[in-house]
C-alpha cells in the first residue's frame, strides 16, 4: 500500500474497530427469540433492541458534526469506544429487559459518534494519493461484518447464551482502545472556539423521534390507549417545532432546507422506504425460523449469510452499473424485484423449506443492492456541492429514522395481528398469520418506491440542471478550460508517450481507454523514477534521455527497456480529474491538493478539456477588475 508503519498500524486499528461496531449491530436479531423467552417479553418491546439502536444512531449524526468540531479526532475516537465497551458489557450482564435495552442505547451512542469519525480519521490521516486505498478496505469491512455477524452470533448463542455474544464485543472493542491509544495520532480539533451546540434541537429531536416511535410500538402491543396517544402526539408536536426551528436558524444542527430540492427529497424517501423494509425483514425472519419453524439460532444466521454477502459484492457493481447506464433502469428492476420477493413473504406458513426461504431472502438481498446505493447518488447528485455535506447528513438521519419507524411499525402489526387471533387460530398459526400480514404490509412500502423510481426518476442528463439551473458553473468551467486535450491510449508504449510529450510541450498526459474514460495518468516524473540511479539526479527526463553516455551500456539497455513497455505499466493507476459541473473553489481544492497545474475536465467518465492554474488566475482577475468598474 506504500504505507509507513505507524499508517499501517493506524489503519489496522480503524478497520479492527468499525468490524466490531457493525458487527455489532447484526448479531442482535439472532438473539431475539432467545431473549423474548429468558425475559418474558414478546416482539414488539424486544424489537427496541434494534429501534433503539438505530435510533439513537440517527440522533447522534447531526451531534457528530459538531463534536468532531470541538474535539480531537484521538479524543473522540477513544471516547466514543469506550462508551461502545461500557455499552456492551451492560448489555452482557442484562438481568432483565430495561438493563439489556439500556446496554444497547449507549452502545449506540459510542458508535453513532464512531462511524463517521472513522471516516474524519481516514480522510484527514492518509494523503489524497493514498486514501482510495484506505477507503477500499473500509469498504469490505462494512460488507463483511453484516455478512457473518448473523451467523457467527447464531453459533454463539447455540453453544453458550447471547450475554457471552456481548461480552465477546467488550473484549474486542477493549482491545480497539488500547491499540487505537498507542496508534492514533494527536491532532487539533478543526474548529474548537467557533462552534456551538443548539442544545434545544437535541432536546426537540431526541423527544420527538423517541416519543413517536414509543407510542407507535406501544401502541401495537397493547391497543390503543389515551397514555400511547399522547405520546405519539408529543413526538409530533416536538419534531414540528424541531424542523421549524431549523428553518429558522442560521446554523441549524439538521439543515433541511437541502429538502426543497425535489430530486433530494424523491430519492431519500425510496431510500426511506427501503430502508424501513430491510430491517424490519432482518427482525422478522430469525424470528420466524426459531420460533415457528424450530430451527436454531446457527440456522436463521446462515439463511441470512448468503444475501449479507451477495449484498456486499453487488455494492461496487451497482455504482459502476450506475455510472455507466443512470438510475432508473437499475431502480425500475431493483425495486420491482424488492417487491415481489417481499410480498413473496408475506405466503410464508410453518411448511416453508429453508432452501426456499434462503434462495427467497438472497434475491430480496440482491435487489436491495440495486436500489440502496444507487436512488441514494441520484438524490445527492441534485444537489449543488455547497450543501452536499448537509444532505448526507439529512439522508443519514432520515434514513435511520425511517428503519427505526418502520420496524417499530411492522412489528407492531405482528404484535396485534397475533393477539387479535391467538383464541381462534391458536398461538403458532396466530404468530404466522402476523408475520405473513407484517411482510404484507413491507410489500406495500416496496410497492410505494416502485412507483416512486417508475414515476419520478429519470437518468443522469438533467441531474445538474437541477442543481445549477442556470447553468451557471458549467458555462464558466467550459469558457475557460481549453479542449485541445491531449491523451495516451492504453495500448501506447512508454516511448508513444515521450514523443506525445516532446511534440506537444507538455510533460504529462491522461491514459484513456478505448472509449474515451480516463484509467491512468502519466507524467516525465513517472519516467523519470524508472530511468533513476541512485549515482545520478535528473531534474528533467527529457534531459536525462538525452544524456544517455554511450560507454553506459546498462542505462541503455534499461531506457530501451522501458520504451518498449505499456503505458500502464509506469503510469499512475486512476486519474484525477475535476467534474464538468464542478465550480472553480472545486477545481481549486483539487489542484492544490495534489500540487497540480493542471486537471482534467471529465463529463461522465471523459475527458473533455483540461483547466490549468493560470487558466482560473487570469479567468478570476479579469472578472473582479470587470465588477470593480
Amino acid at each position: 500500500m506504500g504505507l509507513t508503519s505507524k499508517q499501517k498500524l493506524m489503519m489496522a486499528v480503524l478497520i479492527f474497530g468499525t468490524f466490531v461496531t457493525v458487527l455489532n449491530q447484526t448479531v442482535v436479531t439472532p438473539a431475539l427469540p432467545s431473549v423474548m423467552i429468558e425475559m418474558g417479553v414478546d416482539a414488539s418491546t424486544a424489537q427496541w433492541l434494534t429501534t433503539g439502536f438505530t435510533l439513537v444512531n440517527a440522533i447522534m449524526i447531526p451531534i457528530t458534526a459538531f463534536l468532531t468540531d470541538r474535539f480531537s479526532t484521538r479524543g473522540l475516537f477513544l471516547a466514543s469506544m469506550a462508551m461502545f465497551t461500557c455499552g456492551s458489557l451492560l448489555a452482557g450482564w442484562g438481568p432483565n429487559f430495561p438493563v439489556l435495552l439500556l446496554g444497547r442505547l449507549v452502545q449506540a451512542a459510542g458508535a453513532g459518534i464512531l462511524m463517521p469519525m472513522v471516516m474524519t480519521v481516514l480522510m484527514l490521516t492518509f494523503p489524497v494519493e493514498k486514501r482510495g486505498t484506505a477507503m477500499g478496505l473500509f469498504s469490505i469491512v462494512i460488507a463483511f461484518a453484516p455478512a457473518i455477524g448473523p451467523t457467527v452470533a447464531g453459533i454463539i448463542i447455540d453453544q453458550a447464551n447471547w450475554h457471552i455474544m456481548f461480552f465477546i464485543i467488550s473484549a474486542l472493542s477493549a482491545l480497539v482502545i488500547v491499540f487505537a491509544a498507542i496508534a492514533l495520532e494527536k491532532t487539533a480539533p478543526a474548529n474548537k472556539t467557533a462552534v456551538t451546540l443548539d442544545k434545544p434541537s437535541v432536546v426537540l429531536s431526541s423527544v420527538g423521534f423517541g416519543a413517536l416511535l414509543y407510542g407507535f410500538s406501544t401502541i401495537g402491543a397493547t391497543g390503543v390507549n389515551v397514555p400511547d396517544v399522547a405520546t405519539t402526539l408529543v413526538g409530533l408536536v416536538a419534531l414540528v417545532f424541531f424542523f421549524r426551528r431549523q428553518l429558522h436558524m442560521e446554523h441549524p444542527m439538521l439543515e433541511v432546507r437541502v429538502l426543497k430540492n425535489r430530486k433530494f427529497l424523491v430519492g431519500t424517501i425510496i431510500g426511506m422506504l427501503v430502508q424501513a423494509a430491510l430491517l424490519a425483514a432482518s427482525i422478522l425472519v430469525p424470528i420466524y425460523v426459531q420460533s415457528l419453524l424450530g430451527q436454531s439460532a446457527t440456522v436463521s444466521g446462515l439463511i441470512l449469510l448468503p444475501g449479507a454477502i451477495l449484498m456486499g459484492i453487488m455494492g461496487p457493481i451497482a455504482g459502476r452499473l450506475f455510472d455507466r447506464r443512470g438510475p432508473r433502469v437499475i431502480g425500475i428492476i431493483g425495486t420491482g424485484l424488492l417487491t415481489v420477493t417481499t410480498f413473496a413473504l408475506a405466503f410464508l406458513t410453518t411448511e416453508t423449506s429453508i432452501v426456499f426461504l434462503t434462495v427467497l431472502y438472497t434475491v430480496r438481498m440482491f435487489s436491495l443492492s440495486l436500489v440502496n446505493m444507487p436512488i441514494t447518488t441520484w438524490g445527492m447528485n441534485a444537489l449543488d456541492n455547497k450543501v452536499m455535506n448537509h444532505g448526507t447528513s439529512v439522508n443519514n438521519t432520515l434514513r435511520q429514522v425511517a428503519g427505526s419507524l418502520g420496524t417499530a411499525v411492522i412489528v407492531s402489526v405482528t404484535t396485534m395481528v397475533t393477539n387479535a387471533n391467538a383464541e381462534s387460530l391458536g398461538p403458532v398459526q396466530a404468530n404466522m398469520l402476523g408475520i405473513d400480514v407484517a411482510f404484507a404490509v413491507s410489500g406495500v412500502l416496496c410497492l410505494i418506491g416502485f412507483v416512486m423510481v417508475v414515476a419520478l426518476v429519470k437518468d443522469r442528463p438533467s441531474d445538474a440542471m437541477e442543481a445549477d439551473p442556470h447553468n451557471v458553473r458549467k458555462n464558466v468551467l467550459e469558457a475557460i478550460m481549453k479542449r485541445d486535450v491531449y491523451t495516451v491510449p492504453e495500448t501506447a508504449t512508454v516511448s508513444d508517450a515521450v514523443q506525445l510529450f516532446v511534440d506537444k510541450g507538455i510533460s504529462a498526459a491522461p491514459i484513456v481507454n478505448a472509449v474515451g474514460e480516463a484509467v491512468g495518468f502519466i507524467s516525465d516524473g513517472d519516467v523519470m523514477r524508472s530511468l533513476s540511479r541512485r549515482d545520478r539526479t535528473f531534474m528533467d527526463p527529457i534531459v536525462m534521455i538525452m544524456r544517455t553516455e554511450a560507454d553506459d551500456h546498462d542505462f541503455n539497455e534499461k531506457l530501451e527497456a522501458l520504451m518498449g513497455m505499456n503505458v500502464r505499466q509506469i503510469g499512475v493507476p486512476g486519474s484525477i480529474g475535476v467534474d464538468i459541473h464542478a465550480d472553480l473553489a472545486d477545481v481549486c481544492r483539487v489542484l492544490g491538493e495534489n500540487r497540480l497545474k493542471k486537471v482534467p475536465v471529465m463529463d461522465e467518465g471523459r475527458i473533455v478539456g483540461m483547466i490549468n492554474r493560470s487558466d482560473i488566475t487570469q479567468y478570476s482577475m479579469k472578472t473582479y477588475l470587470e465588477n470593480r468598474a
